[in-house]
């Protein structure tokens, strides 16, 4: 028998779990690993999400689905769409949570993936939760049943939605302890087909891949999942680009970028990856410090050296909203004044230039 007891108990050794964790990775096995004990489910995938793109940059998936199906759920989430998708979750403005039954009225026959990937396993409904803070995403988990379980219930995603927010708070943590530094590796490039065969890649590519965040689908032989991710959101893209910042298993970051490349009978995909660059490595981190747009003009500023009134003069701001603006500043980021700031926190990245605002 469960009552309102049972569901904070579950509530709270979850955020505990997740708040002892150190490091994005361990923030979601932890979480999941616990999560588990109250809303059983065969199945599970954490993801690290782009807060900017949603696109995948890191995670666990070597409890999910399993590699040989990773191509097929690619295609799903970039290029044909399906029910209850990342990107829908996040602007649907509801809870940060859902279920493949409850969106289809049970009629789980008209998610392709389910008709794909879950069916043929043996597998059932399927629960999304966006891990939410500070009005963006950083990450999600995927919980699936199988075939012969009961649906998620009302309880369960409930407790799911009320997890979103303070999971969500000790995944952006674990991202702002991601220190800086430049990395004396070279940027590697990579070549793929448009049904994600690796044509050529190089020992540098590997290295900088083994380096990511992540721990890979069970059976996985070729790239992790955020390569495919860029590869899968190349191809689609009618720019023909796409990029992201990614943390690594040492605390630092890695940077992705994906070309779609015409000209042959199909189209192909490069990938490049290396270290990412200073003001990409930036942009992460006010991220995950949540600094808004203005706190991040101020910022720009000091790290130039500006004084308070010049930073009011270029800034159309009085000297007392330029300090109220540092204070915050301060808070968010752990330092106590300029010179930590500078030194401490941002001095690492090694930054030539600081976008305006958190997205670059």
């Amino acid at each position: 028998m469960t009552g309102p007891t049972h569901w904070q108990n579950a509530y709270r050794r979850t955020v505990r779990a997740a708040q002892d964790a150190t490091g994005p990775v361990p923030v979601l096995e932890a979480a999941a690993a616990e999560l588990a004990r109250t809303v059983p489910f065969e199945l599970w995938a954490g993801v690290l999400l782009d807060p900017d793109t949603l696109l995948n940059v890191g995670g666990v998936y070597r409890h999910g689905v399993g590699a040989e199906w990773m191509p097929r759920m690619l295609d799903i989430e970039y290029r044909e769409g399906d029910a209850l998708q990342m990107p829908a979750l996040a602007r649907s403005g509801t809870p940060p949570v859902g279920t493949l039954h409850t969106g289809l009225d049970g009629r789980l026959e008209r998610s392709t993936r389910y008709r794909d990937i879950y069916r043929p396993q043996g597998l059932g409904d399927e629960m999304r939760v966006l891990l939410r803070d500070a009005g963006r995403v950083w990450g999600a988990l995927v919980m699936v049943r199988d075939a012969d379980g009961p649906p998620f219930s009302a309880a369960e995603t409930d407790l799911a939605a009320r997890l979103s927010a303070p999971l969500g708070r000790a995944l952006r943590d674990s991202l702002t302890a991601a220190p800086g530094g430049r990395d004396p590796q070279a940027r590697a490039m990579v070549l793929l087909s448009a049904e994600y065969e690796v044509l050529t890649t190089s020992a540098t590519a590997r290295a900088w891949f083994a380096e990511l965040a992540e721990v890979p689908a069970s059976g996985a032989a070729g790239l992790p999942a955020t390569a495919y991710g860029v590869a899968a959101a190349a191809l689609r893209s009618t720019s023909g680009g796409s990029r992201v910042c990614v943390p690594t298993r040492s605390g630092g970051w890695a940077g992705i970028e994906g070309w779609r490349l015409e000209g042959g009978s199909s189209p192909q995909i490069a990938l490049s990856v290396g270290p990412a660059s200073p003001p990409d490595r930036i942009a992460a981190l006010l991220r995950a410090y949540a600094l808004t747009p203005r706190e991040c003009q101020v910022l720009r500023q000091v790290l130039r050296g500006a004084s308070t009134a010049e930073i009011a003069t270029g800034l159309a701001l009085s000297r007392l909203t330029v300090q109220d603006h540092l204070k915050s500043v301060f808070a968010k980021t752990g330092v106590r004044s300029r010179r930590e700031l500078v030194g401490q926190v941002f001095f690492t990245q090694y930054l030539p230039e600081l976008p305006l605002d958190p997205s670059g």
